[in-house]
């Protein structure tokens, strides 16, 4: 989607355009943030702190045609795939004699117990990501509703707004450091 300005400029995309909306700091911290973060739904929540009205799909293949993420749901649960089939066929090398069973018993460990690092090392990523996936967009619902509710009043917006900012800043250092 391609939009034009009064001014002429050309947007590729709605989150450029909201980029050059905010102010310069915002934007670059943003973007920093952006590059940094592993999770989408973290730079999601951020975006919506700094004033992001568009969409999560947007926003998605905003950061994926910028910044070049690791997976390493992905990778860890391909390394788990490949250790589960090195021991079906240790086993099977061992069952058949190609290997004695002795020394196809201290492999089979071997593997079995890096599997089960390999799996728990997954389940410690997933349930920290949930965790602080979680937390960070209840606060930034909370954070929304009074921004919203406060957002007519001029005397409570300014510091509904501090407030905001600095409540995100102490969440995000409190969910980052757990």
């Amino acid at each position: 989607m391609t939009t034009t300005t009064k001014t002429g400029k050309v947007y590729l995309n709605t989150v450029d355009q909201w980029l050059d909306s905010i102010p310069a700091a915002d934007s670059e911290d943003f973007k920093e943030f952006a590059e940094i973060t592993p999770s989408i739904i973290e730079i999601w929540v951020y975006a919506g702190i700094v004033g992001y009205q568009g969409t999560f799909n947007d926003l998605g293949r905003w950061v994926k045609m910028k910044y070049k993420k690791l997976d390493r749901r992905g990778i860890l649960n391909s390394e788990i795939s490949a250790l589960h089939s090195d021991i079906q066929e240790l086993r099977m090398a061992i069952t058949s004699g190609e290997i004695k069973g002795d020394n196809g018993a201290a492999r089979l460990a071997a593997l079995e117990k890096e599997l089960r690092s390999h799996i728990e090392v997954s389940e410690r990523i997933n349930k920290s990501t949930d965790k602080r996936g979680l937390v960070l967009a209840g606060a930034d619902r909370v954070m929304r509703e009074l921004s919203s509710i406060f957002k007519d009043d001029p005397q409570f917006a300014e510091p509904i707004e501090n407030a905001i900012n600095a409540s995100w800043a102490k969440i995000y250092s409190e969910v980052s450091n757990a």
